[in-house]
C-alpha cells in the first residue's frame, strides 16, 4: 500500500471534492502535525465543513498524523515554503509520495528528487486501481475544476474517459 503524505492544499482539495475517504480508505495516508493544526483546528474555527470530515477520518485512525518531534530536528527546505509545505518535506521518507497541487513545491521536490503526485492524478490513481467508479470520479473532478489548473483537469478527464 502506497503511503501518502499530503499538504494542506491537497487535503482540503480532495475533501471538498469528496474522495477523501477513498483516498483514506486505499492508501496509508497521513499529515503533519503542522498541516492538521491548519485544516482542521483552524479550520473549525472558521466553520469550515471539511475540517470535520478530516477530523473524523484521523479520529478513525484512517488518517495518521506524524508527531512533530520526530521530523522537526530535520533540515528546514532550502527554499521558503509555507507551514505545511516545511513540515511535509521534513517529515517526507523515502517510499513515501507527497500530494500537493503547489507548482514551486512540486518544482522544489523534483530538483530534490522526492516524488510527489497532484490531487487530480491521485483521483485519477484511484480509477485505474478500480476503486473509485467512473461516474463517482467525473463527480469529484467536477468539484476539483476550479481548485486545478485547466490542464491537468482537461488531462485527467480525458484519462478517466479513456478518450
Amino acid at each position: 500500500m502506497y503511503k501518502l503524505l499530503l499538504d494542506i492544499d491537497a487535503l482540503i482539495k480532495i475533501s471538498k471534492a469528496e474522495f477523501l475517504d477513498s483516498v483514506a480508505e486505499n492508501f496509508n495516508v497521513a499529515v503533519t502535525e503542522e498541516v492538521y493544526y491548519e485544516t482542521v483546528i483552524e479550520g473549525k474555527k472558521g466553520f469550515y465543513q471539511d475540517a470535520d470530515n478530516i477530523d473524523k477520518l484521523v479520529q478513525s485512525g484512517k488518517i495518521k498524523i506524524r508527531i512533530g518531534r520526530g521530523y522537526r530536528k530535520k533540515k528546514k527546505p532550502k527554499q521558503s515554503f509555507g507551514i505545511g509545505e516545511a513540515s511535509v518535506l521534513q517529515a517526507y521518507q523515502k517510499g513515501s509520495l507527497i500530494v500537493t497541487d503547489d507548482l514551486s513545491f512540486t518544482a522544489y521536490m523534483e530538483k530534490e528528487q522526492i516524488k510527489s503526485i497532484s490531487s487530480a492524478h491521485l483521483l485519477l490513481a484511484l480509477v485505474k486501481k478500480k476503486k473509485v467508479k467512473k461516474d463517482k470520479a467525473r463527480y469529484c473532478l467536477e468539484k476539483l475544476r476550479y481548485l486545478i489548473r485547466k490542464e491537468v483537469y482537461e488531462l485527467i478527464r480525458k484519462d478517466i474517459e479513456g478518450d
